[in-house]
């Protein structure tokens, strides 16, 4: 038969625990079968053989890791994704919310204000000593204004 000689890579280099009983950092170590190899067979009645063995199975393991790692970045850019989708609707739903509020209030105030105007308007005094004055008129809105907005808000 022919002499055969094995090349090995970088981790058959490393140290590998002897028979006699020296584990230390065994399970670091990849195992035999996982690891590539090339192996040359010369043979003296035929050209020389070159086997290669693990290649294609460390290639499918780095595909497999490729994969792997591509699929913990796209979950991991969903997750985050709608993470930030969720607290930007929030955010959203508060400041529109709290618009909305604001908007509710001045309506109610314009509308108490618009009521003021119009009863001083539509006031048709009796006798002369009953006239508003010009210069009353503003305290009189401002007055009527205060009351119809503790009649709205009765809490405050």
């Amino acid at each position: 038969m022919g002499e055969r000689l094995i090349v090995m890579g970088r981790a058959d280099r490393r140290h590998h625990p002897s028979p006699e009983g020296d584990r230390m950092n065994s399970w670091l170590l990849p195992h035999a079968l996982r690891r590539p190899g090339v192996e040359v067979v010369r043979n003296p009645e035929a050209p020389i053989e070159v086997m290669l063995s693990g290649l294609v199975g460390a290639l499918e393991r780095r595909a497999r890791r490729w994969r792997a790692a591509a699929l913990v970045l796209l979950v991991g850019l969903v997750v985050g994704t709608s993470v930030a989708v969720a607290v930007l609707a929030l955010r959203w739903d508060y400041q529109r919310a709290r618009s909305l509020q604001l908007l509710r209030i001045d309506l109610e105030v314009t509308q108490a204000r618009a009521r003021c105007w119009e009863g001083l308007a539509r006031y048709l005094p009796e006798r002369p000593q009953d006239v508003i004055p010009d210069a009353k008129r503003s305290e009189w809105v401002r007055q009527c204004m205060t009351t119809e907005l503790a009649r709205l808000n009765p809490r405050q």
